[in-house]
């Protein structure tokens, strides 16, 4: 692990103890996450820690799967056109 990560890594742990925040240490700490858990760690780390209800960033690719709309349109149920989906979008890219 970096020096870079080991120090990200602090920072998430000072934020507040929220959905996406122990996905996010994981993934800042080399280790493999689930397509749903990554997704709740990009959220973690797009808002810094604070809940959005819903999503306000209205040109985000993982709107949809976002843990925080209340429209039903956040659960990813694992569906084959959602997994192509998710095949365009990016990733954590810290």
């Amino acid at each position: 692990m970096t020096t870079r990560n080991e120090d990200l890594i602090k920072q998430v742990k000072a934020m507040p103890q929220k959905t996406g925040r122990a996905d996010l240490i994981k993934h800042l700490s080399g280790k493999r996450l689930t397509r749903q858990a990554a997704i709740k760690a990009k959220c973690f780390e797009c808002v810094g820690g604070e809940d959005t209800k819903p999503c306000t960033v209205p040109t985000c690719p993982l709107k949809q799967f976002c843990q925080w709309n209340s429209s039903g349109e956040g659960s990813d149920r694992g569906g084959k056109e959602k997994d192509s989906q998710m095949a365009s979008t990016g990733h954590l890219g810290l």
